[in-house]
């Protein structure tokens, strides 16, 4: 009895020592840092994690960065324990300076490195991040869709929509350009008719005035559209926008501003070329619905004389599905109004509205 006792006593003991051994060693086990490669950027979370990739930018609290394995993702902030640059970032305060520099941000302050010196400032001055190199593709954006549709049997007919578009965005400024293309035709007993022959192009350029006023600096349509009697319309002007919306799922604009425009018709007409001046108005709403599903609508309206057709509008709407990190669906309604159409003179008048529903698949670069 006495021998099971102190053999009882000893494993208790030595029970007790493993335990104390094993708590120790958990208390002392720090997770490694990474070994800091210069080929990328450098992302601690607050949870402890590590991310590897590109800094794309960081605006009103929210961190773009894209990484290979897990594409591009969006952080708040506050969920940033520490990032690091392998480039020069351009660096705005909330005073509005500009600085620039390889960046560090650790423990809620902000080291800012060029030209061999370090700059400290307190994490709380800091405004925006974006690459300070205009040979970066990180400073651009662009994309490219095609839709096509092909009918055969009685009547042969073929539909197809191309659409590219490009964007760049500094702390200060965003430049955007957008072209797109639809044509449609048929053949009926060898006999061939054009349904729809439109393009659009669209510039501007936007500067930053404040977190929620911008100004619309440069802002210019092409138009034609071979229904509409419309050889070439060519709109320029400037506008004044402001922020509705702006978080991470949702960003809402509106913009509003005079404009020039200039009309030359394909066929003659008893008003002959037009030239208006223009009221323009327009709102932007990109409407994050998941990681996967975004929504669109974007509408513009412009006021111009009668005999420029009285009001003009450019309706986009639609789903972007996200199929994998470079490719995506579009649903998209398009939507053409011209309320007064100029017809020419023994022809029979054009319909105000075109329109078409288009399935496209998209490449994001």
């Amino acid at each position: 009895m006495i021998k099971i006792l102190l053999l009882l006593a000893l494993s208790l003991v030595n029970f007790t020592a493993v335990g104390e051994q094993v708590t120790a060693d958990s208390e002392m086990w720090v997770p490694p840092s990474p070994i800091f490669s210069q080929k990328f950027d450098w992302l601690k979370l607050r949870s402890g994690e590590w991310l590897k990739g590109d800094i794309i930018s960081m605006y009103d609290d929210e961190l773009e960065f894209e990484s290979d394995e897990f594409d591009t993702i969006i952080f708040d902030w506050q969920d940033v324990s520490e990032l690091r640059s392998r480039f020069d970032q351009q660096i705005r305060f909330a005073n509005g300076e500009v600085k620039q520099g390889f960046l560090i941000v650790k423990e809620d302050h902000l080291v800012l490195i060029s030209g061999g010196t370090e700059q400290h400032y307190p994490l709380s001055e800091l405004l925006s991040i974006t690459s300070s190199s205009d040979d970066r593709k990180q400073l651009w954006d662009g994309k490219v869709n095609f839709g096509i549709d092909v009918n055969s049997g009685n009547v042969n007919q073929l539909d197809y929509l191309a659409v590219a578009k490009v964007e760049r965005r500094t702390p200060f400024t965003r430049f955007r350009a957008e072209f797109t293309y639809t044509y449609s035709k048929s053949t009926v007993s060898g006999a061939e008719k054009v349904i729809t022959d439109t393009g659009r192009l669209t510039s501007y350029l936007d500067w930053f005035y404040s977190s929620k006023i911008f100004f619309r600096v440069f802002d210019y349509e092409h138009f034609t559209d071979l229904q509409q009697n419309i050889d070439a319309r060519d709109t320029i002007g400037l506008s004044v926008g402001y922020h509705l919306v702006k978080n991470k799922r949702i960003q809402w604009d509106i913009t509003i501003g005079p404009s020039y425009q200039q009309t030359v018709y394909r066929k003659s007409t008893e008003q002959n070329d037009q030239k208006s001046g223009v009221v323009a108005f327009g709102t932007l709403l990109d409407y994050s619905i998941s990681s996967r599903i975004d929504y669109l609508f974007d509408y513009q309206l412009q006021f111009v004389e009668e005999n420029s057709g009285k009001r003009n509008s450019h309706l986009k709407t639609g789903f972007e599905f996200d199929l994998n990190n470079d490719f995506e669906l579009d649903l998209s309604l398009y939507l053409d109004r011209v309320a007064e159409p100029v017809t020419p003179p023994g022809t029979t008048p054009p319909k105000s509205n075109d329109y078409g529903l288009v399935l496209s698949l998209g490449y994001s670069f």
